[in-house]
């Protein structure tokens, strides 16, 4: 049973949309070039007047780079926030591509400390 101050994922969603769009200094435009959708579309979520579909939600969450969870408000949206997206990228990355990020990433650290 859930808290009577826990919001809804359809109350929360238009507003976690917005913040992260506006996070990643997009306009509704470029967001809805980004998803595939129109301007209007994501103007109509972001104020509530439309609910959207799954596949409108996960191209939503690819084009701004964050999971469902976060724009259904079930994962804090600061959180979204500290991670950069290309290590969002890279963890749905088969086990073979992670390796190399990982190897990669380890040597550019080694690089960057020694210095």
């Amino acid at each position: 049973m859930s808290s009577p101050e826990k919001q809804s994922a359809s109350q929360s969603f238009p507003a976690n949309l917005k913040a992260l769009r506006e996070l990643r200094k997009l306009t509704q435009a470029e967001l809805g070039n980004r998803a595939g959708m129109g301007a209007a579309s994501v103007s109509h979520f972001e104020t509530g007047q439309r609910a959207p579909s799954l596949d409108s939600l996960v191209k939503l969450a690819d084009a701004l780079d964050v999971t469902i969870d976060t724009l259904l408000g079930r994962a804090p949206v600061e959180a979204s926030a500290q991670l950069d997206p290309i290590f969002l990228r890279a963890s749905r990355a088969n086990s073979q591509t992670l390796e190399t990020v990982r190897r990669v990433t380890a040597a550019l650290l080694s690089e960057f400390e020694s210095h």
